[in-house]
């Protein structure tokens, strides 16, 4: 089966040979040995160009973006019968769109062949919108990327990690922050690990101290740096060009190289937020991480921690945290108790706490791209009336 995979995400057009070093849905691309198209290229070609440069896949994925829905819309009538939905961002985005917007939502996965949903718990919702089939795929983990990270638990540090800090809505990185602030009062954590947007970095981070030591706060005389990045994503200016020239300057791959923009406050380690890869490896020498949000999400963090064997303490908002961390995942984004009762408990039990981490770390493996391939492989067959073979790179 020749597949491709289309999102606004700013990847370089073309056969996917290699995996794209991000946690991303894009990598369905790479499980399935296909190619991806960036929106970026697509929108600015016509129906006609739309329907020649798609017409040679079997199938096409089509990220279920509001912000170009009437791109996506296109796309999937372009393709004619032979596009498939793939869900992004929060489950509720749609909300976000005009009422007109909406009808083109439930127009454009009432047109797809199927929509495929990373949140398993919302099928039922799609499937009140739509007679086409709606069905479960977690995109695939790049597992083998990240396991070899990990560290022995003997030699970690007594270290939280917290996935952001104040800025940015939905994260809640305020609860996040008071549970984090209890463990470190009580000693249980010597140690805290935080990433912050670039744009809000010194903000955030007086911020933060201000709330874990009360330190004085006075308030910036601006907001923070212009975010370039937001301005070109709200924008949708194509700026994969400047991407290639950043790498170029700083001739570095996007392979675990070491931010020199952190700054320490009586043990804070605070980080400008990078790329994954660097993510993941200043993530490992952490023994917890702490995760109130509020969003629906496909649970990025609980994959990253069950590779790295973190406990990870979070919400039933994400996806994974509930099928990766069972016993360590709130019902309320706000329990601030019942999160600091979990932490204790990961932090001075040890066998419950190898409990946790192993089997997040046997229960991931079933979201690595072969694992994906074999349950695509198997909608596909139930779905497609002559699903052609899967022709796979990986």
């Amino acid at each position: 089966m020749k597949i491709c995979f289309t999102s606004y995400r700013p990847f370089p057009d073309g056969p996917v040979q290699h995996p794209f070093p991000e946690s991303d849905p894009a990598n369905i691309a790479y499980a399935l040995g296909g190619d991806y198209f960036s929106f970026y290229s697509l929108k600015s070609l016509s129906p006609r160009e739309i329907k020649m440069k798609l017409r040679p896949y079997d199938l096409v994925f089509v990220a279920l973006d509001v912000e170009a829905i009437n791109l996506v819309r296109q796309i999937i009538e372009a393709c004619e019968g032979r596009a498939v939905t793939y869900s992004e961002n929060h489950v509720g985005d749609y909300q976000r769109l005009s009422p007109a917007g909406q009808v083109t939502f439930v127009k454009a996965i009432r047109a797809a062949t199927i929509n495929f949903l990373y949140w398993e718990k919302y099928i039922p919702f799609y499937r009140a919108l739509t007679s086409v089939p709606v069905e479960f795929l977690p995109y695939p983990y790049l597992l083998d990327s990240v396991r070899p990270q990990s560290m022995p638990l003997s030699g970690r540090p007594w270290r939280a990690a917290l996935p952001s800090g104040l800025a940015g809505n939905t994260r809640n990185g305020l609860a996040t922050l008071a549970v984090a602030k209890e463990l470190l009062n009580t000693g249980l954590i010597t140690e805290l690990a935080c990433w912050l947007e670039p744009n809000t970095f010194v903000q955030d981070a007086q911020a933060i101290a201000h709330f874990l030591f009360a330190t004085p706060f006075t308030p910036p005389q601006r907001a923070g740096n212009f975010d370039w990045r937001g301005w070109l994503l709200t924008n949708r200016i194509d700026y994969r060009s400047l991407l290639k020239l950043k790498d170029r300057l700083r001739r570095q791959p996007l392979v675990t190289a070491p931010v020199s923009s952190t700054l320490t406050i009586r043990g804070v380690t605070l980080y400008r937020r990078h790329n994954w890869p660097n993510y993941v490896a200043q993530l490992a020498p952490a023994r917890v991480l702490i995760d109130l949000n509020n969003r629906e999400t496909v649970g990025r963090n609980a994959l990253d921690c069950a590779a790295l064997e973190i406990a990870c303490v979070s919400t039933n908002r994400s996806d994974m945290q509930a099928r990766l961390f069972p016993d360590t995942t709130l019902g309320d984004s706000w329990d601030i108790a019942g999160a600091v009762t979990l932490c204790e408990r990961l932090l001075k039990d040890v066998a419950f706490y190898q409990r946790v981490v192993s089997y997040a770390a046997e229960a991931v493996q079933e979201f690595a791209p072969a694992p994906f391939r074999r349950r695509f492989e198997r909608i596909i067959v139930d779905r497609l009336p002559t699903p052609p073979q899967v022709d796979s790179r990986c």
